[in-house]
């Protein structure tokens, strides 16, 4: 009878242990996420917008996306229910009035989601996205960005030898085939006011491809990656990053810069721009949300 009092005991206290650490944990996780999204997303109404390739309707008439941007969606809603905050998954196509003045998070380029055409006009980014060349230019630089690829010549092999599934036959540019394989990605993480509800949050997501959208959705939850955010409350961001048979390998942040503040009128659509004073002495916490909690830091880590 003693011994199974002890074993009762026992376990009743590696439970409360184990209940005690699931609370720490997520407590610590909400932190190091409030870093990044702030209370005010994440206690208020948001709206995650996703596209669609509409010219593929009659294939799937529900909507066709592509598998990076639900991989993405898997990460951002898993984030979001974490936190307990409201949201709603929708397209970006069907939008209302109202929730144009809440939250917004924006996933994709314009060529699906029609809510980011123009966005980085009216946000003053200096990145301008092409889905038709499928580039990123940094306009300060001039610099333009292209998905990299990995390219071999058939010679009248069997393409179906010595391929894995990553790899997919076309013409090249004199007619004959070639094997190709998608190795090099980029993409863009923004943060800023909502250009349509002051004191609300915008975060855009964009990869050309999939993968730059799926890390994208990722980034905010690399140590690294919200180090060197310290002290900017809106911003933009361009990165690199490799893919191995679909999979994301190592990321490089190539741009993080300051975006200028945002001022709307109400009764107006226009916008103006106000100088930027993020990152300057007096800026409310670390990672920059002006309601992310004080001190919330987290150091070390590497981009992946």
């Amino acid at each position: 009878m003693r011994d199974l009092l002890i074993n009762i005991a026992a376990a009743v206290v590696v439970f409360v242990a184990g209940a005690i650490s699931r609370e720490l944990l997520g407590h610590f996780k909400a932190r190091h996420d409030r870093a990044f999204w702030g209370r005010r997303l994440l206690r208020g109404r948001t709206n995650l917008f996703i596209g669609s390739f509409t010219r593929l309707n009659h294939l799937e008439p529900s909507g066709w996306v592509g598998g990076g941007d639900v991989r993405a969606l898997q990460c951002l809603t898993s984030t979001l229910d974490r936190n307990g905050a409201d949201f709603e998954v929708a397209y970006a196509s069907r939008i209302s009035e109202e929730q144009l003045h809440e939250n917004i998070i924006l996933l994709g380029l314009d060529e699906t989601n029609s809510l980011a055409v123009g966005m980085f006009e009216r946000l003053g980014s200096g990145f301008r996205m092409n889905a038709e060349t499928m580039t990123i230019t940094d306009l300060p630089t001039g610099e333009i960005y292209r998905p990299e690829w990995d390219v071999n010549e058939l010679n009248g092999a069997d393409p179906r030898l010595d391929y894995d599934g990553s790899w997919f036959i076309t013409a090249g540019s004199d007619g004959t085939q070639v094997a190709r394989r998608f190795r090099t990605d980029y993409g863009v993480l923004v943060r800023a006011e909502n250009p349509f509800a002051p004191g609300r949050t915008l975060i855009m997501m964009a990869g050309i491809y999939g993968f730059g959208s799926w890390r994208a959705a990722q980034l905010p939850r690399d140590e690294e990656f919200l180090r060197r955010c310290a002290g900017l409350r809106n911003f933009e961001c361009l990165f690199r990053v490799e893919v191995q048979q679909g999979q994301l390998l190592a990321t490089s942040i190539l741009v993080l810069r300051p975006l200028p503040g945002i001022r709307t009128d109400p009764g107006s659509p226009a916008l103006s721009r106000e100088p930027s004073g993020e990152g300057h002495s007096g800026s409310p916490p670390p990672y920059g949300p002006p309601d992310s909690p004080r001190g919330a830091r987290t150091d070390g880590g590497q981009s992946r």
